[in-house]
């Protein structure tokens, strides 16, 4: 005879069969791909997880499964499938050489940035207004178009148990009451998961990226972030995984497919059998129902998702790129940093340097054309960057600048490009990009 159950005199029931297959979703997502990044995790997702109606459909987009996905005509699972996260939008990359511009980048160069604004600065004496940084990238690595970079080995595999251990105690806990609806939905919930982790572990987690041929050389250049100039130097191959490159999940074996669709159906049936059954048990049972969600949510929000941000960014700075030098330098103006920048890119940039730095500081004023003409001829010539000429008003005038106000200006743009130059000769004068 079972114990006598707790609040077996309440009225009240917790309709949550229907918010169990959509809460936690975004969560559920987030780390789907981990059985890759954390590679020996595929056997560990045996619990009861939320999001069972977005994981049934995010499978059966990967195996395109008509039911969730009729735009497709084909049936056959791709033989990549790119990594969540694919939407991230990388920021716009120019070239050094060509003056080429890439609007948008991938995901790997919003991690790349990430990165860099994690460096220790170097802080710049000067003017200052809007501070503005600029990292430097060395690389050197040419990494190849299909690599499968080697996966850290994680601890996080068995902190699974908390989320494993909750599962299996309210499942016993209402067994011990009585309560075999919402025993068996939650161990049917924990087998579902558990396979289609088991299913997702079996693929190979791969680095790529395609050059296009007749296109315009992206070789050294620059990422402008909202408040840095990230400046790159490498050949095109070497800068190729930050302009072009993902990660992705391959697939060896066609017969994908069908164990990607069986997870997709029991996913489907696990939510389908939550609205049906979760309602029929108790008020106790429904809460320990609960519990075992937000167990397994906790689990995949404070440990899973903060891990896969890292374990990323070592992949891609260890594996793919080599181990690049860094190095990081805050300027108190927008103008010093770009012309910082185009010293750090001089090699690449060759006699094109006006154009560089409209590109960088794209403002078209009378004196913002007499700077980017001064200062353009001083660096494409090799000459110190010393504009006591170039401050007087009589010399000036002579280049078109009629007020007080344009003099101030200039004499303050000028001034930081002496601070770019001085800071160049001091940290960066014998690098070759």
């Amino acid at each position: 005879m079972p114990p006598l159950y707790p609040l077996r005199n309440s009225t009240f029931s917790l309709d949550i069969s229907s918010l169990a297959g959509f809460l936690g979703a975004d969560a559920a997502l987030a780390v789907m791909m981990l059985p890759h990044l954390h590679a020996q995790r595929r056997w560990w997702g045996w619990y009861n997880c939320p999001g069972s109606y977005h994981l049934a459909k995010r499978y059966g987009q990967m195996a395109r499964f008509r039911f969730w996905s009729p735009s497709y005509r084909s049936a056959a699972v791709p033989q990549e499938v790119a990594v969540e996260l694919e939407g991230v939008t990388g920021p716009a990359y120019t070239s050094a050489q060509s003056g080429a511009v890439l609007p948008r980048t991938g995901p790997l160069a919003t991690m790349l940035v990430d990165v860099c604004a994690e460096v220790e600065t170097v802080e710049v004496d000067g003017r200052h207004s809007d501070a503005m940084d600029v990292a430097i990238v060395r690389l050197w690595r040419e990494p190849p178009a299909l690599d499968c970079p080697r996966v850290p080995r994680t601890h996080s595999r068995w902190l699974s148990a908390l989320p494993m251990l909750a599962t299996l105690s309210t499942s016993i806990v209402c067994g011990i009451y009585g309560d075999w609806f919402i025993t068996s939905m939650v161990l049917f919930s924990a087998l579902c998961h558990g396979l289609a982790c088991l299913v997702m572990g079996n693929a190979t987690f791969t680095y790529q990226h395609h050059i296009p041929h007749q296109t315009a050389c992206f070789a050294s250049g620059w990422l402008e972030a909202p408040k840095a100039f990230v400046v790159l130097c490498g050949t095109e191959t070497a800068v190729a995984p930050i302009t072009r490159g993902r990660f992705s999940l391959r697939f060896e074996h066609s017969k994908e497919r069908y164990y990607i669709t069986l997870c997709s159906i029991l996913l489907g049936l696990q939510f389908l059998a939550q609205l049906l059954f979760v309602p029929q048990g108790k008020l106790f049972g429904q809460t320990m129902f609960i519990a075992s969600l937000v167990a397994s949510w906790a689990y995949h929000r404070l440990i899973l998702a903060r891990g896969k941000e890292s374990i990323q960014r070592r992949i891609l700075m260890a594996d793919v790129l080599g181990g690049p030098q860094l190095q990081r330098y805050r300027f108190g103006t927008r103008t010093a940093a770009a012309v910082f920048s185009v010293f750090a890119l001089r090699e690449a940039v060759g006699m094109d340097v006006e154009a560089r730095l409209k590109a960088l500081l794209p403002t078209d004023t009378p004196v913002w054309q007499l700077w980017h003409a001064t200062v353009a001829h001083k660096i494409a010539q090799k000459q110190p960057l010393c504009f006591e000429k170039e401050k007087q008003w009589e010399w000036q005038k002579m280049h078109s600048l009629s007020t007080k106000n344009e003099s101030l200006l200039f004499a303050d743009i000028l001034q930081d490009a002496e601070t770019a130059y001085y800071a160049y000769c001091e940290h960066l004068s014998g690098m070759k990009c």
